[in-house]
C-alpha cells in the first residue's frame, strides 16, 4: 500500500492577512490545500491519502473533500496533534487500526502548504522510498548560507555546495518509520521541526530527491502573492 499523508493541523501565525490558517485561505473561490490534493492525486499512486487537521476544521475539510475531491472514499480526515511529531503519530496510528502494517507499505508526508508539488517529485520520492526505505525532498543552496549562534554576529559560512534547502514531501517505508518514531526519546520528540528527523535521532541514513523552486512551503503573505500569480497563469 502507499499512503499519502497531509499535514494541515498547523495555524498559519506569519500570515497577517488572514485569521484562518492558511491551508483554507481561499484561492479562486478553492482552498489551498485542495489544490495540494488535487496534485498528490494526479501521480495516481495512492491507495488512501490521510488528511490531519485541527480539530475546528473538521467539519469543513470534510466540506471540501466531497465538493473538491472525486477521489473522496480514497480520503481519510483524522484530528491531527498539538506538534507535528504527534500528528505524525496519529496518521501512522490511523493507518495501523483500518489496514494494518505491512513490510512493503510506503507512506508518503507532505505539507498541506506546498500545493505546487510535481508528479515528478512524487514519483521519485515514492520510488526511492520503495529502494532505500527514506528520503527527503532537496534543492542545492543558491544564496550564500550564514552561520550565526547568537543570531546577531556569523559565526561561519558554510560551503554552499554540499548545503541544501530541504522541501516536502519525505517518504518512508511505514513500519520502519513506526520503529523509529517509537524510539525517539521525550526531548527528541520537542526539537523536531521536519520528519527526517526522525531518522537522523536514529542514525538512520536519508536518501535525496532533487526538489523544484515551484514546490514552495507558504508561509509568508508574500507567498500569497506568488500563488495567486501562479493560478492566474
Amino acid at each position: 500500500m502507499i499512503y499519502g499523508a497531509l499535514l494541515a493541523g498547523g495555524s498559519g501565525t506569519r500570515i497577517k492577512s488572514s485569521k484562518i490558517p492558511k491551508q483554507f485561505i481561499l484561492m479562486n473561490d478553492k482552498p489551498i490545500i485542495i489544490y495540494t490534493m488535487e496534485h498528490m492525486f494526479a501521480v495516481n499512486r495512492f491507495d488512501y491519502l490521510y488528511v490531519a487537521v485541527h480539530k475546528d476544521y473538521y467539519d469543513y475539510m470534510q466540506e471540501m473533500v466531497e465538493k473538491y475531491i472525486p477521489q473522496k472514499d480514497q480520503v481519510r480526515i483524522i484530528l491531527g496533534g498539538k506538534e507535528r511529531i504527534d500528528t505524525i503519530h496519529n496518521v501512522t496510528d490511523a493507518i495501523e487500526k483500518e489496514n494494518g502494517i505491512h513490510e512493503e507499505d510506503i507512506i508518503v508526508i507532505h505539507d498541506s502548504v506546498r500545493p505546487f508539488v510535481t508528479e515528478k517529485i512524487l514519483n521519485d520520492s515514492i520510488d526511492a522510498a520503495i529502494q532505500y526505505g527514506a528520503v527527503v525532498t532537496a534543492l542545492p543552496a543558491s544564496d550564500t548560507i550564514l552561520h550565526s549562534v547568537d543570531k546577531e554576529v556569523v559565526s561561519e559560512i558554510p560551503d554552499r555546495s554540499i548545503v541544501f534547502h530541504g522541501q516536502a514531501p519525505d517518504s518512508f517505508n511505514l513500519k520502519m518509520l513506526i520503529e523509529l518514531e517509537n524510539q525517539l526519546t521525550e526531548e527528541q520528540k520537542k526539537v523536531i521541526t521536519g520528519t527526517s528527523q526522525i531518522c537522523t535521532f536514529n542514525n538512520k541514513p536519508i536518501h535525496m530527491i532533487e526538489g523544484d523552486a515551484i514546490n514552495f512551503k507558504i508561509t509568508t503573505d508574500s507567498d500569497l502573492i506568488i500563488v495567486k500569480s501562479i493560478l492566474e497563469k
